[in-house]
């Protein structure tokens, strides 16, 4: 039987679409795959090439964001108050992480830090201060604690001789005279001696600095001892005052120290309103970011001074230079405005961990290249050191004014082979598999198209088969009816005799036509079975009387053997028309003479029933088939027997229904055995 012609459009489309170009395909990929080596040479060396771009890039991104952040910072600081004790509402500093201090300068003067800085020589030291012989044996006398009424007396004297005494010992009586007032806690008389001396500043040159604070600091503790914090504030802020207008830079340490501990008691004091809390506090963080500046600038004064007045091309805005150790950078115009200068210094620590934090995220993405970033003393940064033998492919500076290299290496060519032999292998299996899977999809697409054919020369033959079958009772039951209707039968005899035919020929046609119908509800799912207990032998001994004038009109010798109590859960109906179709085709195929033998046992927990005839059998070849729609077994006997390939097929589905196993054992000449078990009804 020839295919349709869209069938052999199909299989040329398919060849001409589908085998032809994976063919093709699997030819050139192979060809790739031996060239996979230089394919991976090439890929490594455009990686580190995008590598080094994007290490770079990233660098220079997070360079510029550090300038960026200080450049808005700066508009902060730019915002200081020129008087001081506006500190207070002075707007907050955002620190740059990477930058410890910025300075500000406009037209080459200083802007930030604003602390009045002088370079007064004669303030740069006191003298030291020596006691007398009246002086020490009072200091013996207080050291040892004897008489302490004795020794203030002794002092009191001392303090009315003050003009026929020196200096030196004058003022250290005085202050030993606070020390006795302070121990009995007489804090007006130490407050007095400490205005007296802040009223005569000229003695001071006679008192070490460390002193001079350590009275200020015993003022205001006396101040918040007796709880006059009014009295406290107010003398914190005029020693402010007077320090950030009149202090040299020696004393900014210590101011520092003093100026901290206060403002934090002072923030401590619960009477202290929210207002005033809100701008002591400011005031505290606006001084220590000024002190912290300041101090910072007198260790670079003369460096930062000639670095904001170098000049440089515009064309950047952006500098960077060192002070021994100590990287700093330069923004001016384009950057800024005007003649104003920003000069940051980097802190190496902060700014290192800044820009490997971006590094780590780029190196991430390229974890098979090998590489190393080192400071300007070869410490290594990122990255991790290689072997020895690790030969260098590429080196560059990276960063302005940073100092780091970025060194890459090249890959050990037996890595590289190693890698390349990989993916040769993977893309070999790929493209196999990609091959096998076509050559496989070929294979069961040809295979269902062959059984496409077979499927449409059953069905043909099963029309050619049915046509006849139906035809031949028809035509019969036509000849005889005729005969009786026309008046040719005159005997009584005749007309019982032709009466008998027809009936027969119409059993044999309603037989026909509910096959079919049986199959096309089970096909589609509408079959309703009617569930019962009955006993198969039973059911089986109606078949076998029912069916014993076929055998004997065939010469066939018919046995059973029936075990009564055979019982089982079934729809009756469809079991008998299991039963009969198996001895009906035990019939059918049994030349005569022979036997047809039919069993119903127990077996193993399970009902048996079994046909078993001495018929012309099945080949092996041919029994998984027999139970196909619409099929027969061979041309020869579908020529000698008649058959519609329904009976097996409807045999298969009731005994699937009834969840039942159905087996064949057969061999050419020798007949056939098939076995239906079923589940036995508890």
């Amino acid at each position: 039987m020839k295919l349709p012609k869209n069938n052999r459009i199909f299989i040329a489309l398919f060849f001409c679409g589908i085998i032809i170009p994976t063919a093709i395909l699997a030819i050139l990929s192979f060809r790739n795959v031996q060239n996979e080596l230089l394919l991976t040479e090439k890929n490594f060396e455009d990686s580190q090439t995008a590598f080094l771009k994007q290490t770079v890039q990233t660098i220079q991104n997070e360079q510029r964001e550090v300038l960026k952040e200080s450049k808005n910072a700066s508009q902060f600081l730019y915002e200081q108050p020129q008087k001081l004790l506006e500190f207070g509402n002075a707007a907050s500093f955002k620190k740059v992480p990477g930058v410890s201090a910025i300075f500000l300068f406009n037209e080459n003067h200083l802007v930030f830090p604003s602390v009045s800085i002088t370079d007064d020589a004669t303030q740069s030291s006191a003298p030291i201060t020596v006691p007398g012989r009246i002086e020490k044996e009072l200091l013996r006398g207080e050291i040892s604690g004897r008489g302490p009424e004795k020794i203030e007396y002794a002092r009191s004297a001392v303090l009315m001789r003050s003009p026929f005494i020196s200096k030196q010992d004058n003022i250290l009586n005085v202050l030993g005279l606070l020390r006795l007032h302070y121990k009995k806690k007489a804090y007006n008389e130490v407050l007095q001696i400490i205005d007296f001396l802040e009223q005569h500043p000229e003695f001071h040159g006679y008192l070490q600095n460390d002193l001079i604070e350590s009275l200020h600091f015993l003022k205001f503790e006396i101040f918040v001892e007796e709880k006059k914090h009014e009295k406290a504030e107010n003398y914190c802020l005029a020693l402010f005052s007077d320090f950030l207008e009149g202090r040299s830079l020696q004393d900014i340490g210590k101011a520092k120290f003093f100026f901290d501990n206060a403002l934090s008691q002072i923030l401590s004091f619960e009477d202290l309103s929210q207002e005033k809390r809100d701008a002591f506090w400011n005031l505290r963080e606006n001084l220590n970011r000024q002190l912290e500046h300041a101090e910072i600038f007198t260790q670079h004064r003369e460096f930062l001074e000639r670095f904001a007045q170098d000049q440089y091309s515009s064309k950047d805005g952006i500098f960077y230079k060192r002070d021994a150790q100590t990287l700093f950078f330069r923004m001016a115009y384009p950057w800024l405005s005007g003649d104003q200068v920003v000069i940051g210094m980097i802190d190496a620590d902060a700014y290192r961990d800044r820009i490997c934090k971006r590094l780590a995220e780029v190196s991430r993405e390229w974890k098979h290249l090998i590489f190393t970033i080192t400071d300007n003393r070869d410490s290594t940064i990122s990255g991790k050191v290689p072997k020895s033998d690790a030969e260098i492919s590429r080196q560059i500076d990276l960063g302005e004014g940073l100092g780091w290299s970025l060194t890459l290496y090249k890959r050990n060519s037996q890595e590289i082979y190693s890698e390349a032999r990989h993916k040769m292998f993977l893309l070999s299996g790929l493209v196999a598999f990609s091959l096998l899977t076509v050559l496989l999809g070929s294979f069961f697409i040809l295979k269902s198209i062959s059984q496409e054919r077979k499927l449409i020369m059953m069905k043909t033959n099963f029309l050619s088969s049915v046509s006849h079958e139906l035809k031949t009772p028809l035509t019969s039951i036509k000849m005889f009816a005729e005969m009786i209707s026309n008046g040719r039968v005159q005997k009584i005899e005749k007309c019982q005799e032709y009466t008998k035919l027809i009936v027969k020929e119409s059993s044999r046609l309603e037989n026909l036509i509910a096959a079919i119908l049986n199959y096309t509800r089970m096909e589609s799912g509408k079959q309703v079975f009617h569930w019962e207990k009955m006993d198969l032998s039973e059911c089986v001994a109606k078949v076998y009387e029912s069916i014993l004038d076929q055998a004997d009109n065939r010469g066939i010798t018919m046995t059973k053997e029936l075990n009564a109590g055979a019982f089982i859960m079934g729809d009756f109906t469809a079991l008998y028309s299991l039963v009969q179709s198996l001895i009906e085709n035990a019939i059918k195929y049994t030349n005569p003479p022979g036997k047809v033998h039919v069993k119903v046992a127990e077996e193993n927990g399970k009902i048996v029933f079994s046909v078993a005839d001495t018929g012309i059998g099945i080949a092996s070849s041919e029994q998984k088939n027999i139970f196909n729609d619409f099929y027969r077994v061979g041309d020869e006997m579908t020529r000698s027997t008649k058959g519609s390939g329904l009976g097996l097929a409807i045999v298969k589905r009731v005994a699937e229904a009834h969840k039942a196993s159905i087996s064949v054992q057969s061999h050419p000449g020798k007949g056939s055995t098939f076995i239906v078990r079923l589940k036995k009804a508890e």
